[in-house]
C-alpha cells in the first residue's frame, strides 16, 4: 500500500478556490455580519500579511458568529458553488483506489468544505465501482455555542504544514514517504511534493511549473468535465 496525497483547489477542483466561492455565497445572501469585514481587515493588518492569499489563510474573522449549520440542511441546498472535479483528477484518484492506496486530501480549505469534497469524491469512486475511504486533512475552525469564532483550531493546512502532516501520517501507518505520491498545483505545495518519492505538478502555476522543471517532476494538465 502507498499513500496518495492530493491538494484540492486547482488540483482536484478548478479555481476559484472553494473558500472564495463559499465567502461570496455567504456575502451575496447577507450571512456575514457587517462588522466582520472590519474585524477581518484589522486582523490582517495585525498579521502583517502582504497579499490577500496569505491573509485569507491566516484570518477567518469573516466567519465570526456565523452558524455552523450554514453548511447543512436547507442552507446547504441553497449553496450551489461546489464545481465538478477535473475528469483527470477522478481518473487518477480511481487509479490509486484500484491499487489499494490510501487517499488523503491535504488542503488549506476549511474543514467543513473539505468534508463535502471528501464525500463527493467517495461518491464519484463508488459510481465507478470502487468503495474506498478518503480522509481530508484541512484547516480547522474554532467554534463556540454552534457558531464559528473567526479563529482557527490549530494551524492552517498550507505550505510547510502539508509536508509535516504527510510525514506524520506516513509514520503512523509505517509507509515510507519514498513510496508515496503527492499532487499539487501551487508553489506552496512544493514542500509536500519534495517530501515524497512520486511528486506530480498538476495544472501548475508559473512558479510551480518552474519548480517542476528544475526538479524534473512530471506535469499533469487536467481540464474540467464537459
Amino acid at each position: 500500500m502507498s499513500l496518495a496525497f492530493f491538494d484540492v483547489d486547482g488540483t482536484l477542483l478548478p479555481h476559484p478556490s472553494l473558500e472564495r466561492r463559499f465567502f461570496w455565497s455567504l456575502a451575496r445572501r447577507g450571512k456575514i455580519p457587517p462588522s466582520n469585514y472590519l474585524r477581518w481587515v484589522a486582523q490582517v493588518l495585525r498579521f502583517g500579511a502582504t497579499d490577500l492569499a496569505t491573509a485569507a489563510q491566516s484570518s477567518k474573522m469573516y466567519l465570526r458568529g456565523v452558524p455552523i449549520g450554514i453548511l447543512s440542511g436547507d442552507e446547504a441546498r441553497q449553496t450551489r458553488w461546489v464545481p465538478e472535479f477535473f475528469s483527470g483528477a477522478i481518473h487518477r484518484v480511481w487509479w490509486h483506489a484500484l491499487r489499494g492506496d490510501r487517499i488523503i486530501l491535504l488542503t488549506g480549505t476549511l474543514s467543513p468544505l473539505a468534508k463535502i469534497v471528501e464525500a463527493a469524491l467517495a461518491r464519484e469512486l463508488l459510481g465507478r465501482g470502487v468503495e474506498t475511504r478518503i480522509l481530508a486533512l484541512s484547516t480547522r475552525l474554532a467554534a463556540r455555542k454552534a457558531t464559528w469564532t473567526g479563529g482557527l483550531d490549530g494551524v492552517p493546512m498550507f505550505g510547510e504544514a502539508k509536508s509535516v502532516a504527510a510525514e506524520i501520517f506516513a509514520k503512523v501507518l509505517d509507509v515510507p514517504l519514498s513510496q508515496c505520491y503527492a499532487y499539487g498545483d501551487h508553489a506552496l505545495d512544493r514542500r509536500l511534493l519534495e517530501s515524497v518519492g512520486n511528486p506530480f505538478a498538476v495544472n501548475p502555476t508559473s512558479d510551480m511549473r518552474r519548480i517542476a522543471q528544475q526538479k524534473g517532476w512530471p506535469v499533469m494538465n487536467w481540464t474540467p468535465c464537459v
